[in-house]
């Protein structure tokens, strides 16, 4: 998967970085900042999931769903189903 530099979520438009993460994170999404960041080093897999789960966190905070934009079992369960549907 060819991951952008840059994604509009919702008309929102939001940077992709690589690097800036927690060491125990793969990636983080900042809907203050717009920003989605990756974890560096990751296998092109591993780094598809991620991107995947952390724009499903964009677009859950864009429709203002704050309780589900904290669930990390939603979110990591939309992200696998995504990367299976669209990457078969």
């Amino acid at each position: 998967m060819n991951i952008p530099d840059r994604v509009t979520v919702l008309g929102v438009p939001y940077t992709v970085e690589r690097g800036g993460v927690e060491p125990d994170e793969n990636g983080t999404c900042s809907p203050s900042t717009r920003t989605i960041r990756l974890r560096e080093g990751m296998c092109p897999e591993e780094e598809a999931q991620t991107y995947l789960h952390e724009l499903v966190h964009a677009i859950l905070a864009g429709l203002a769903r704050n309780e589900e934009y904290e669930d990390e079992a939603l979110t990591q369960g939309l992200a696998i189903g995504l990367q299976m549907a669209l990457f078969p």
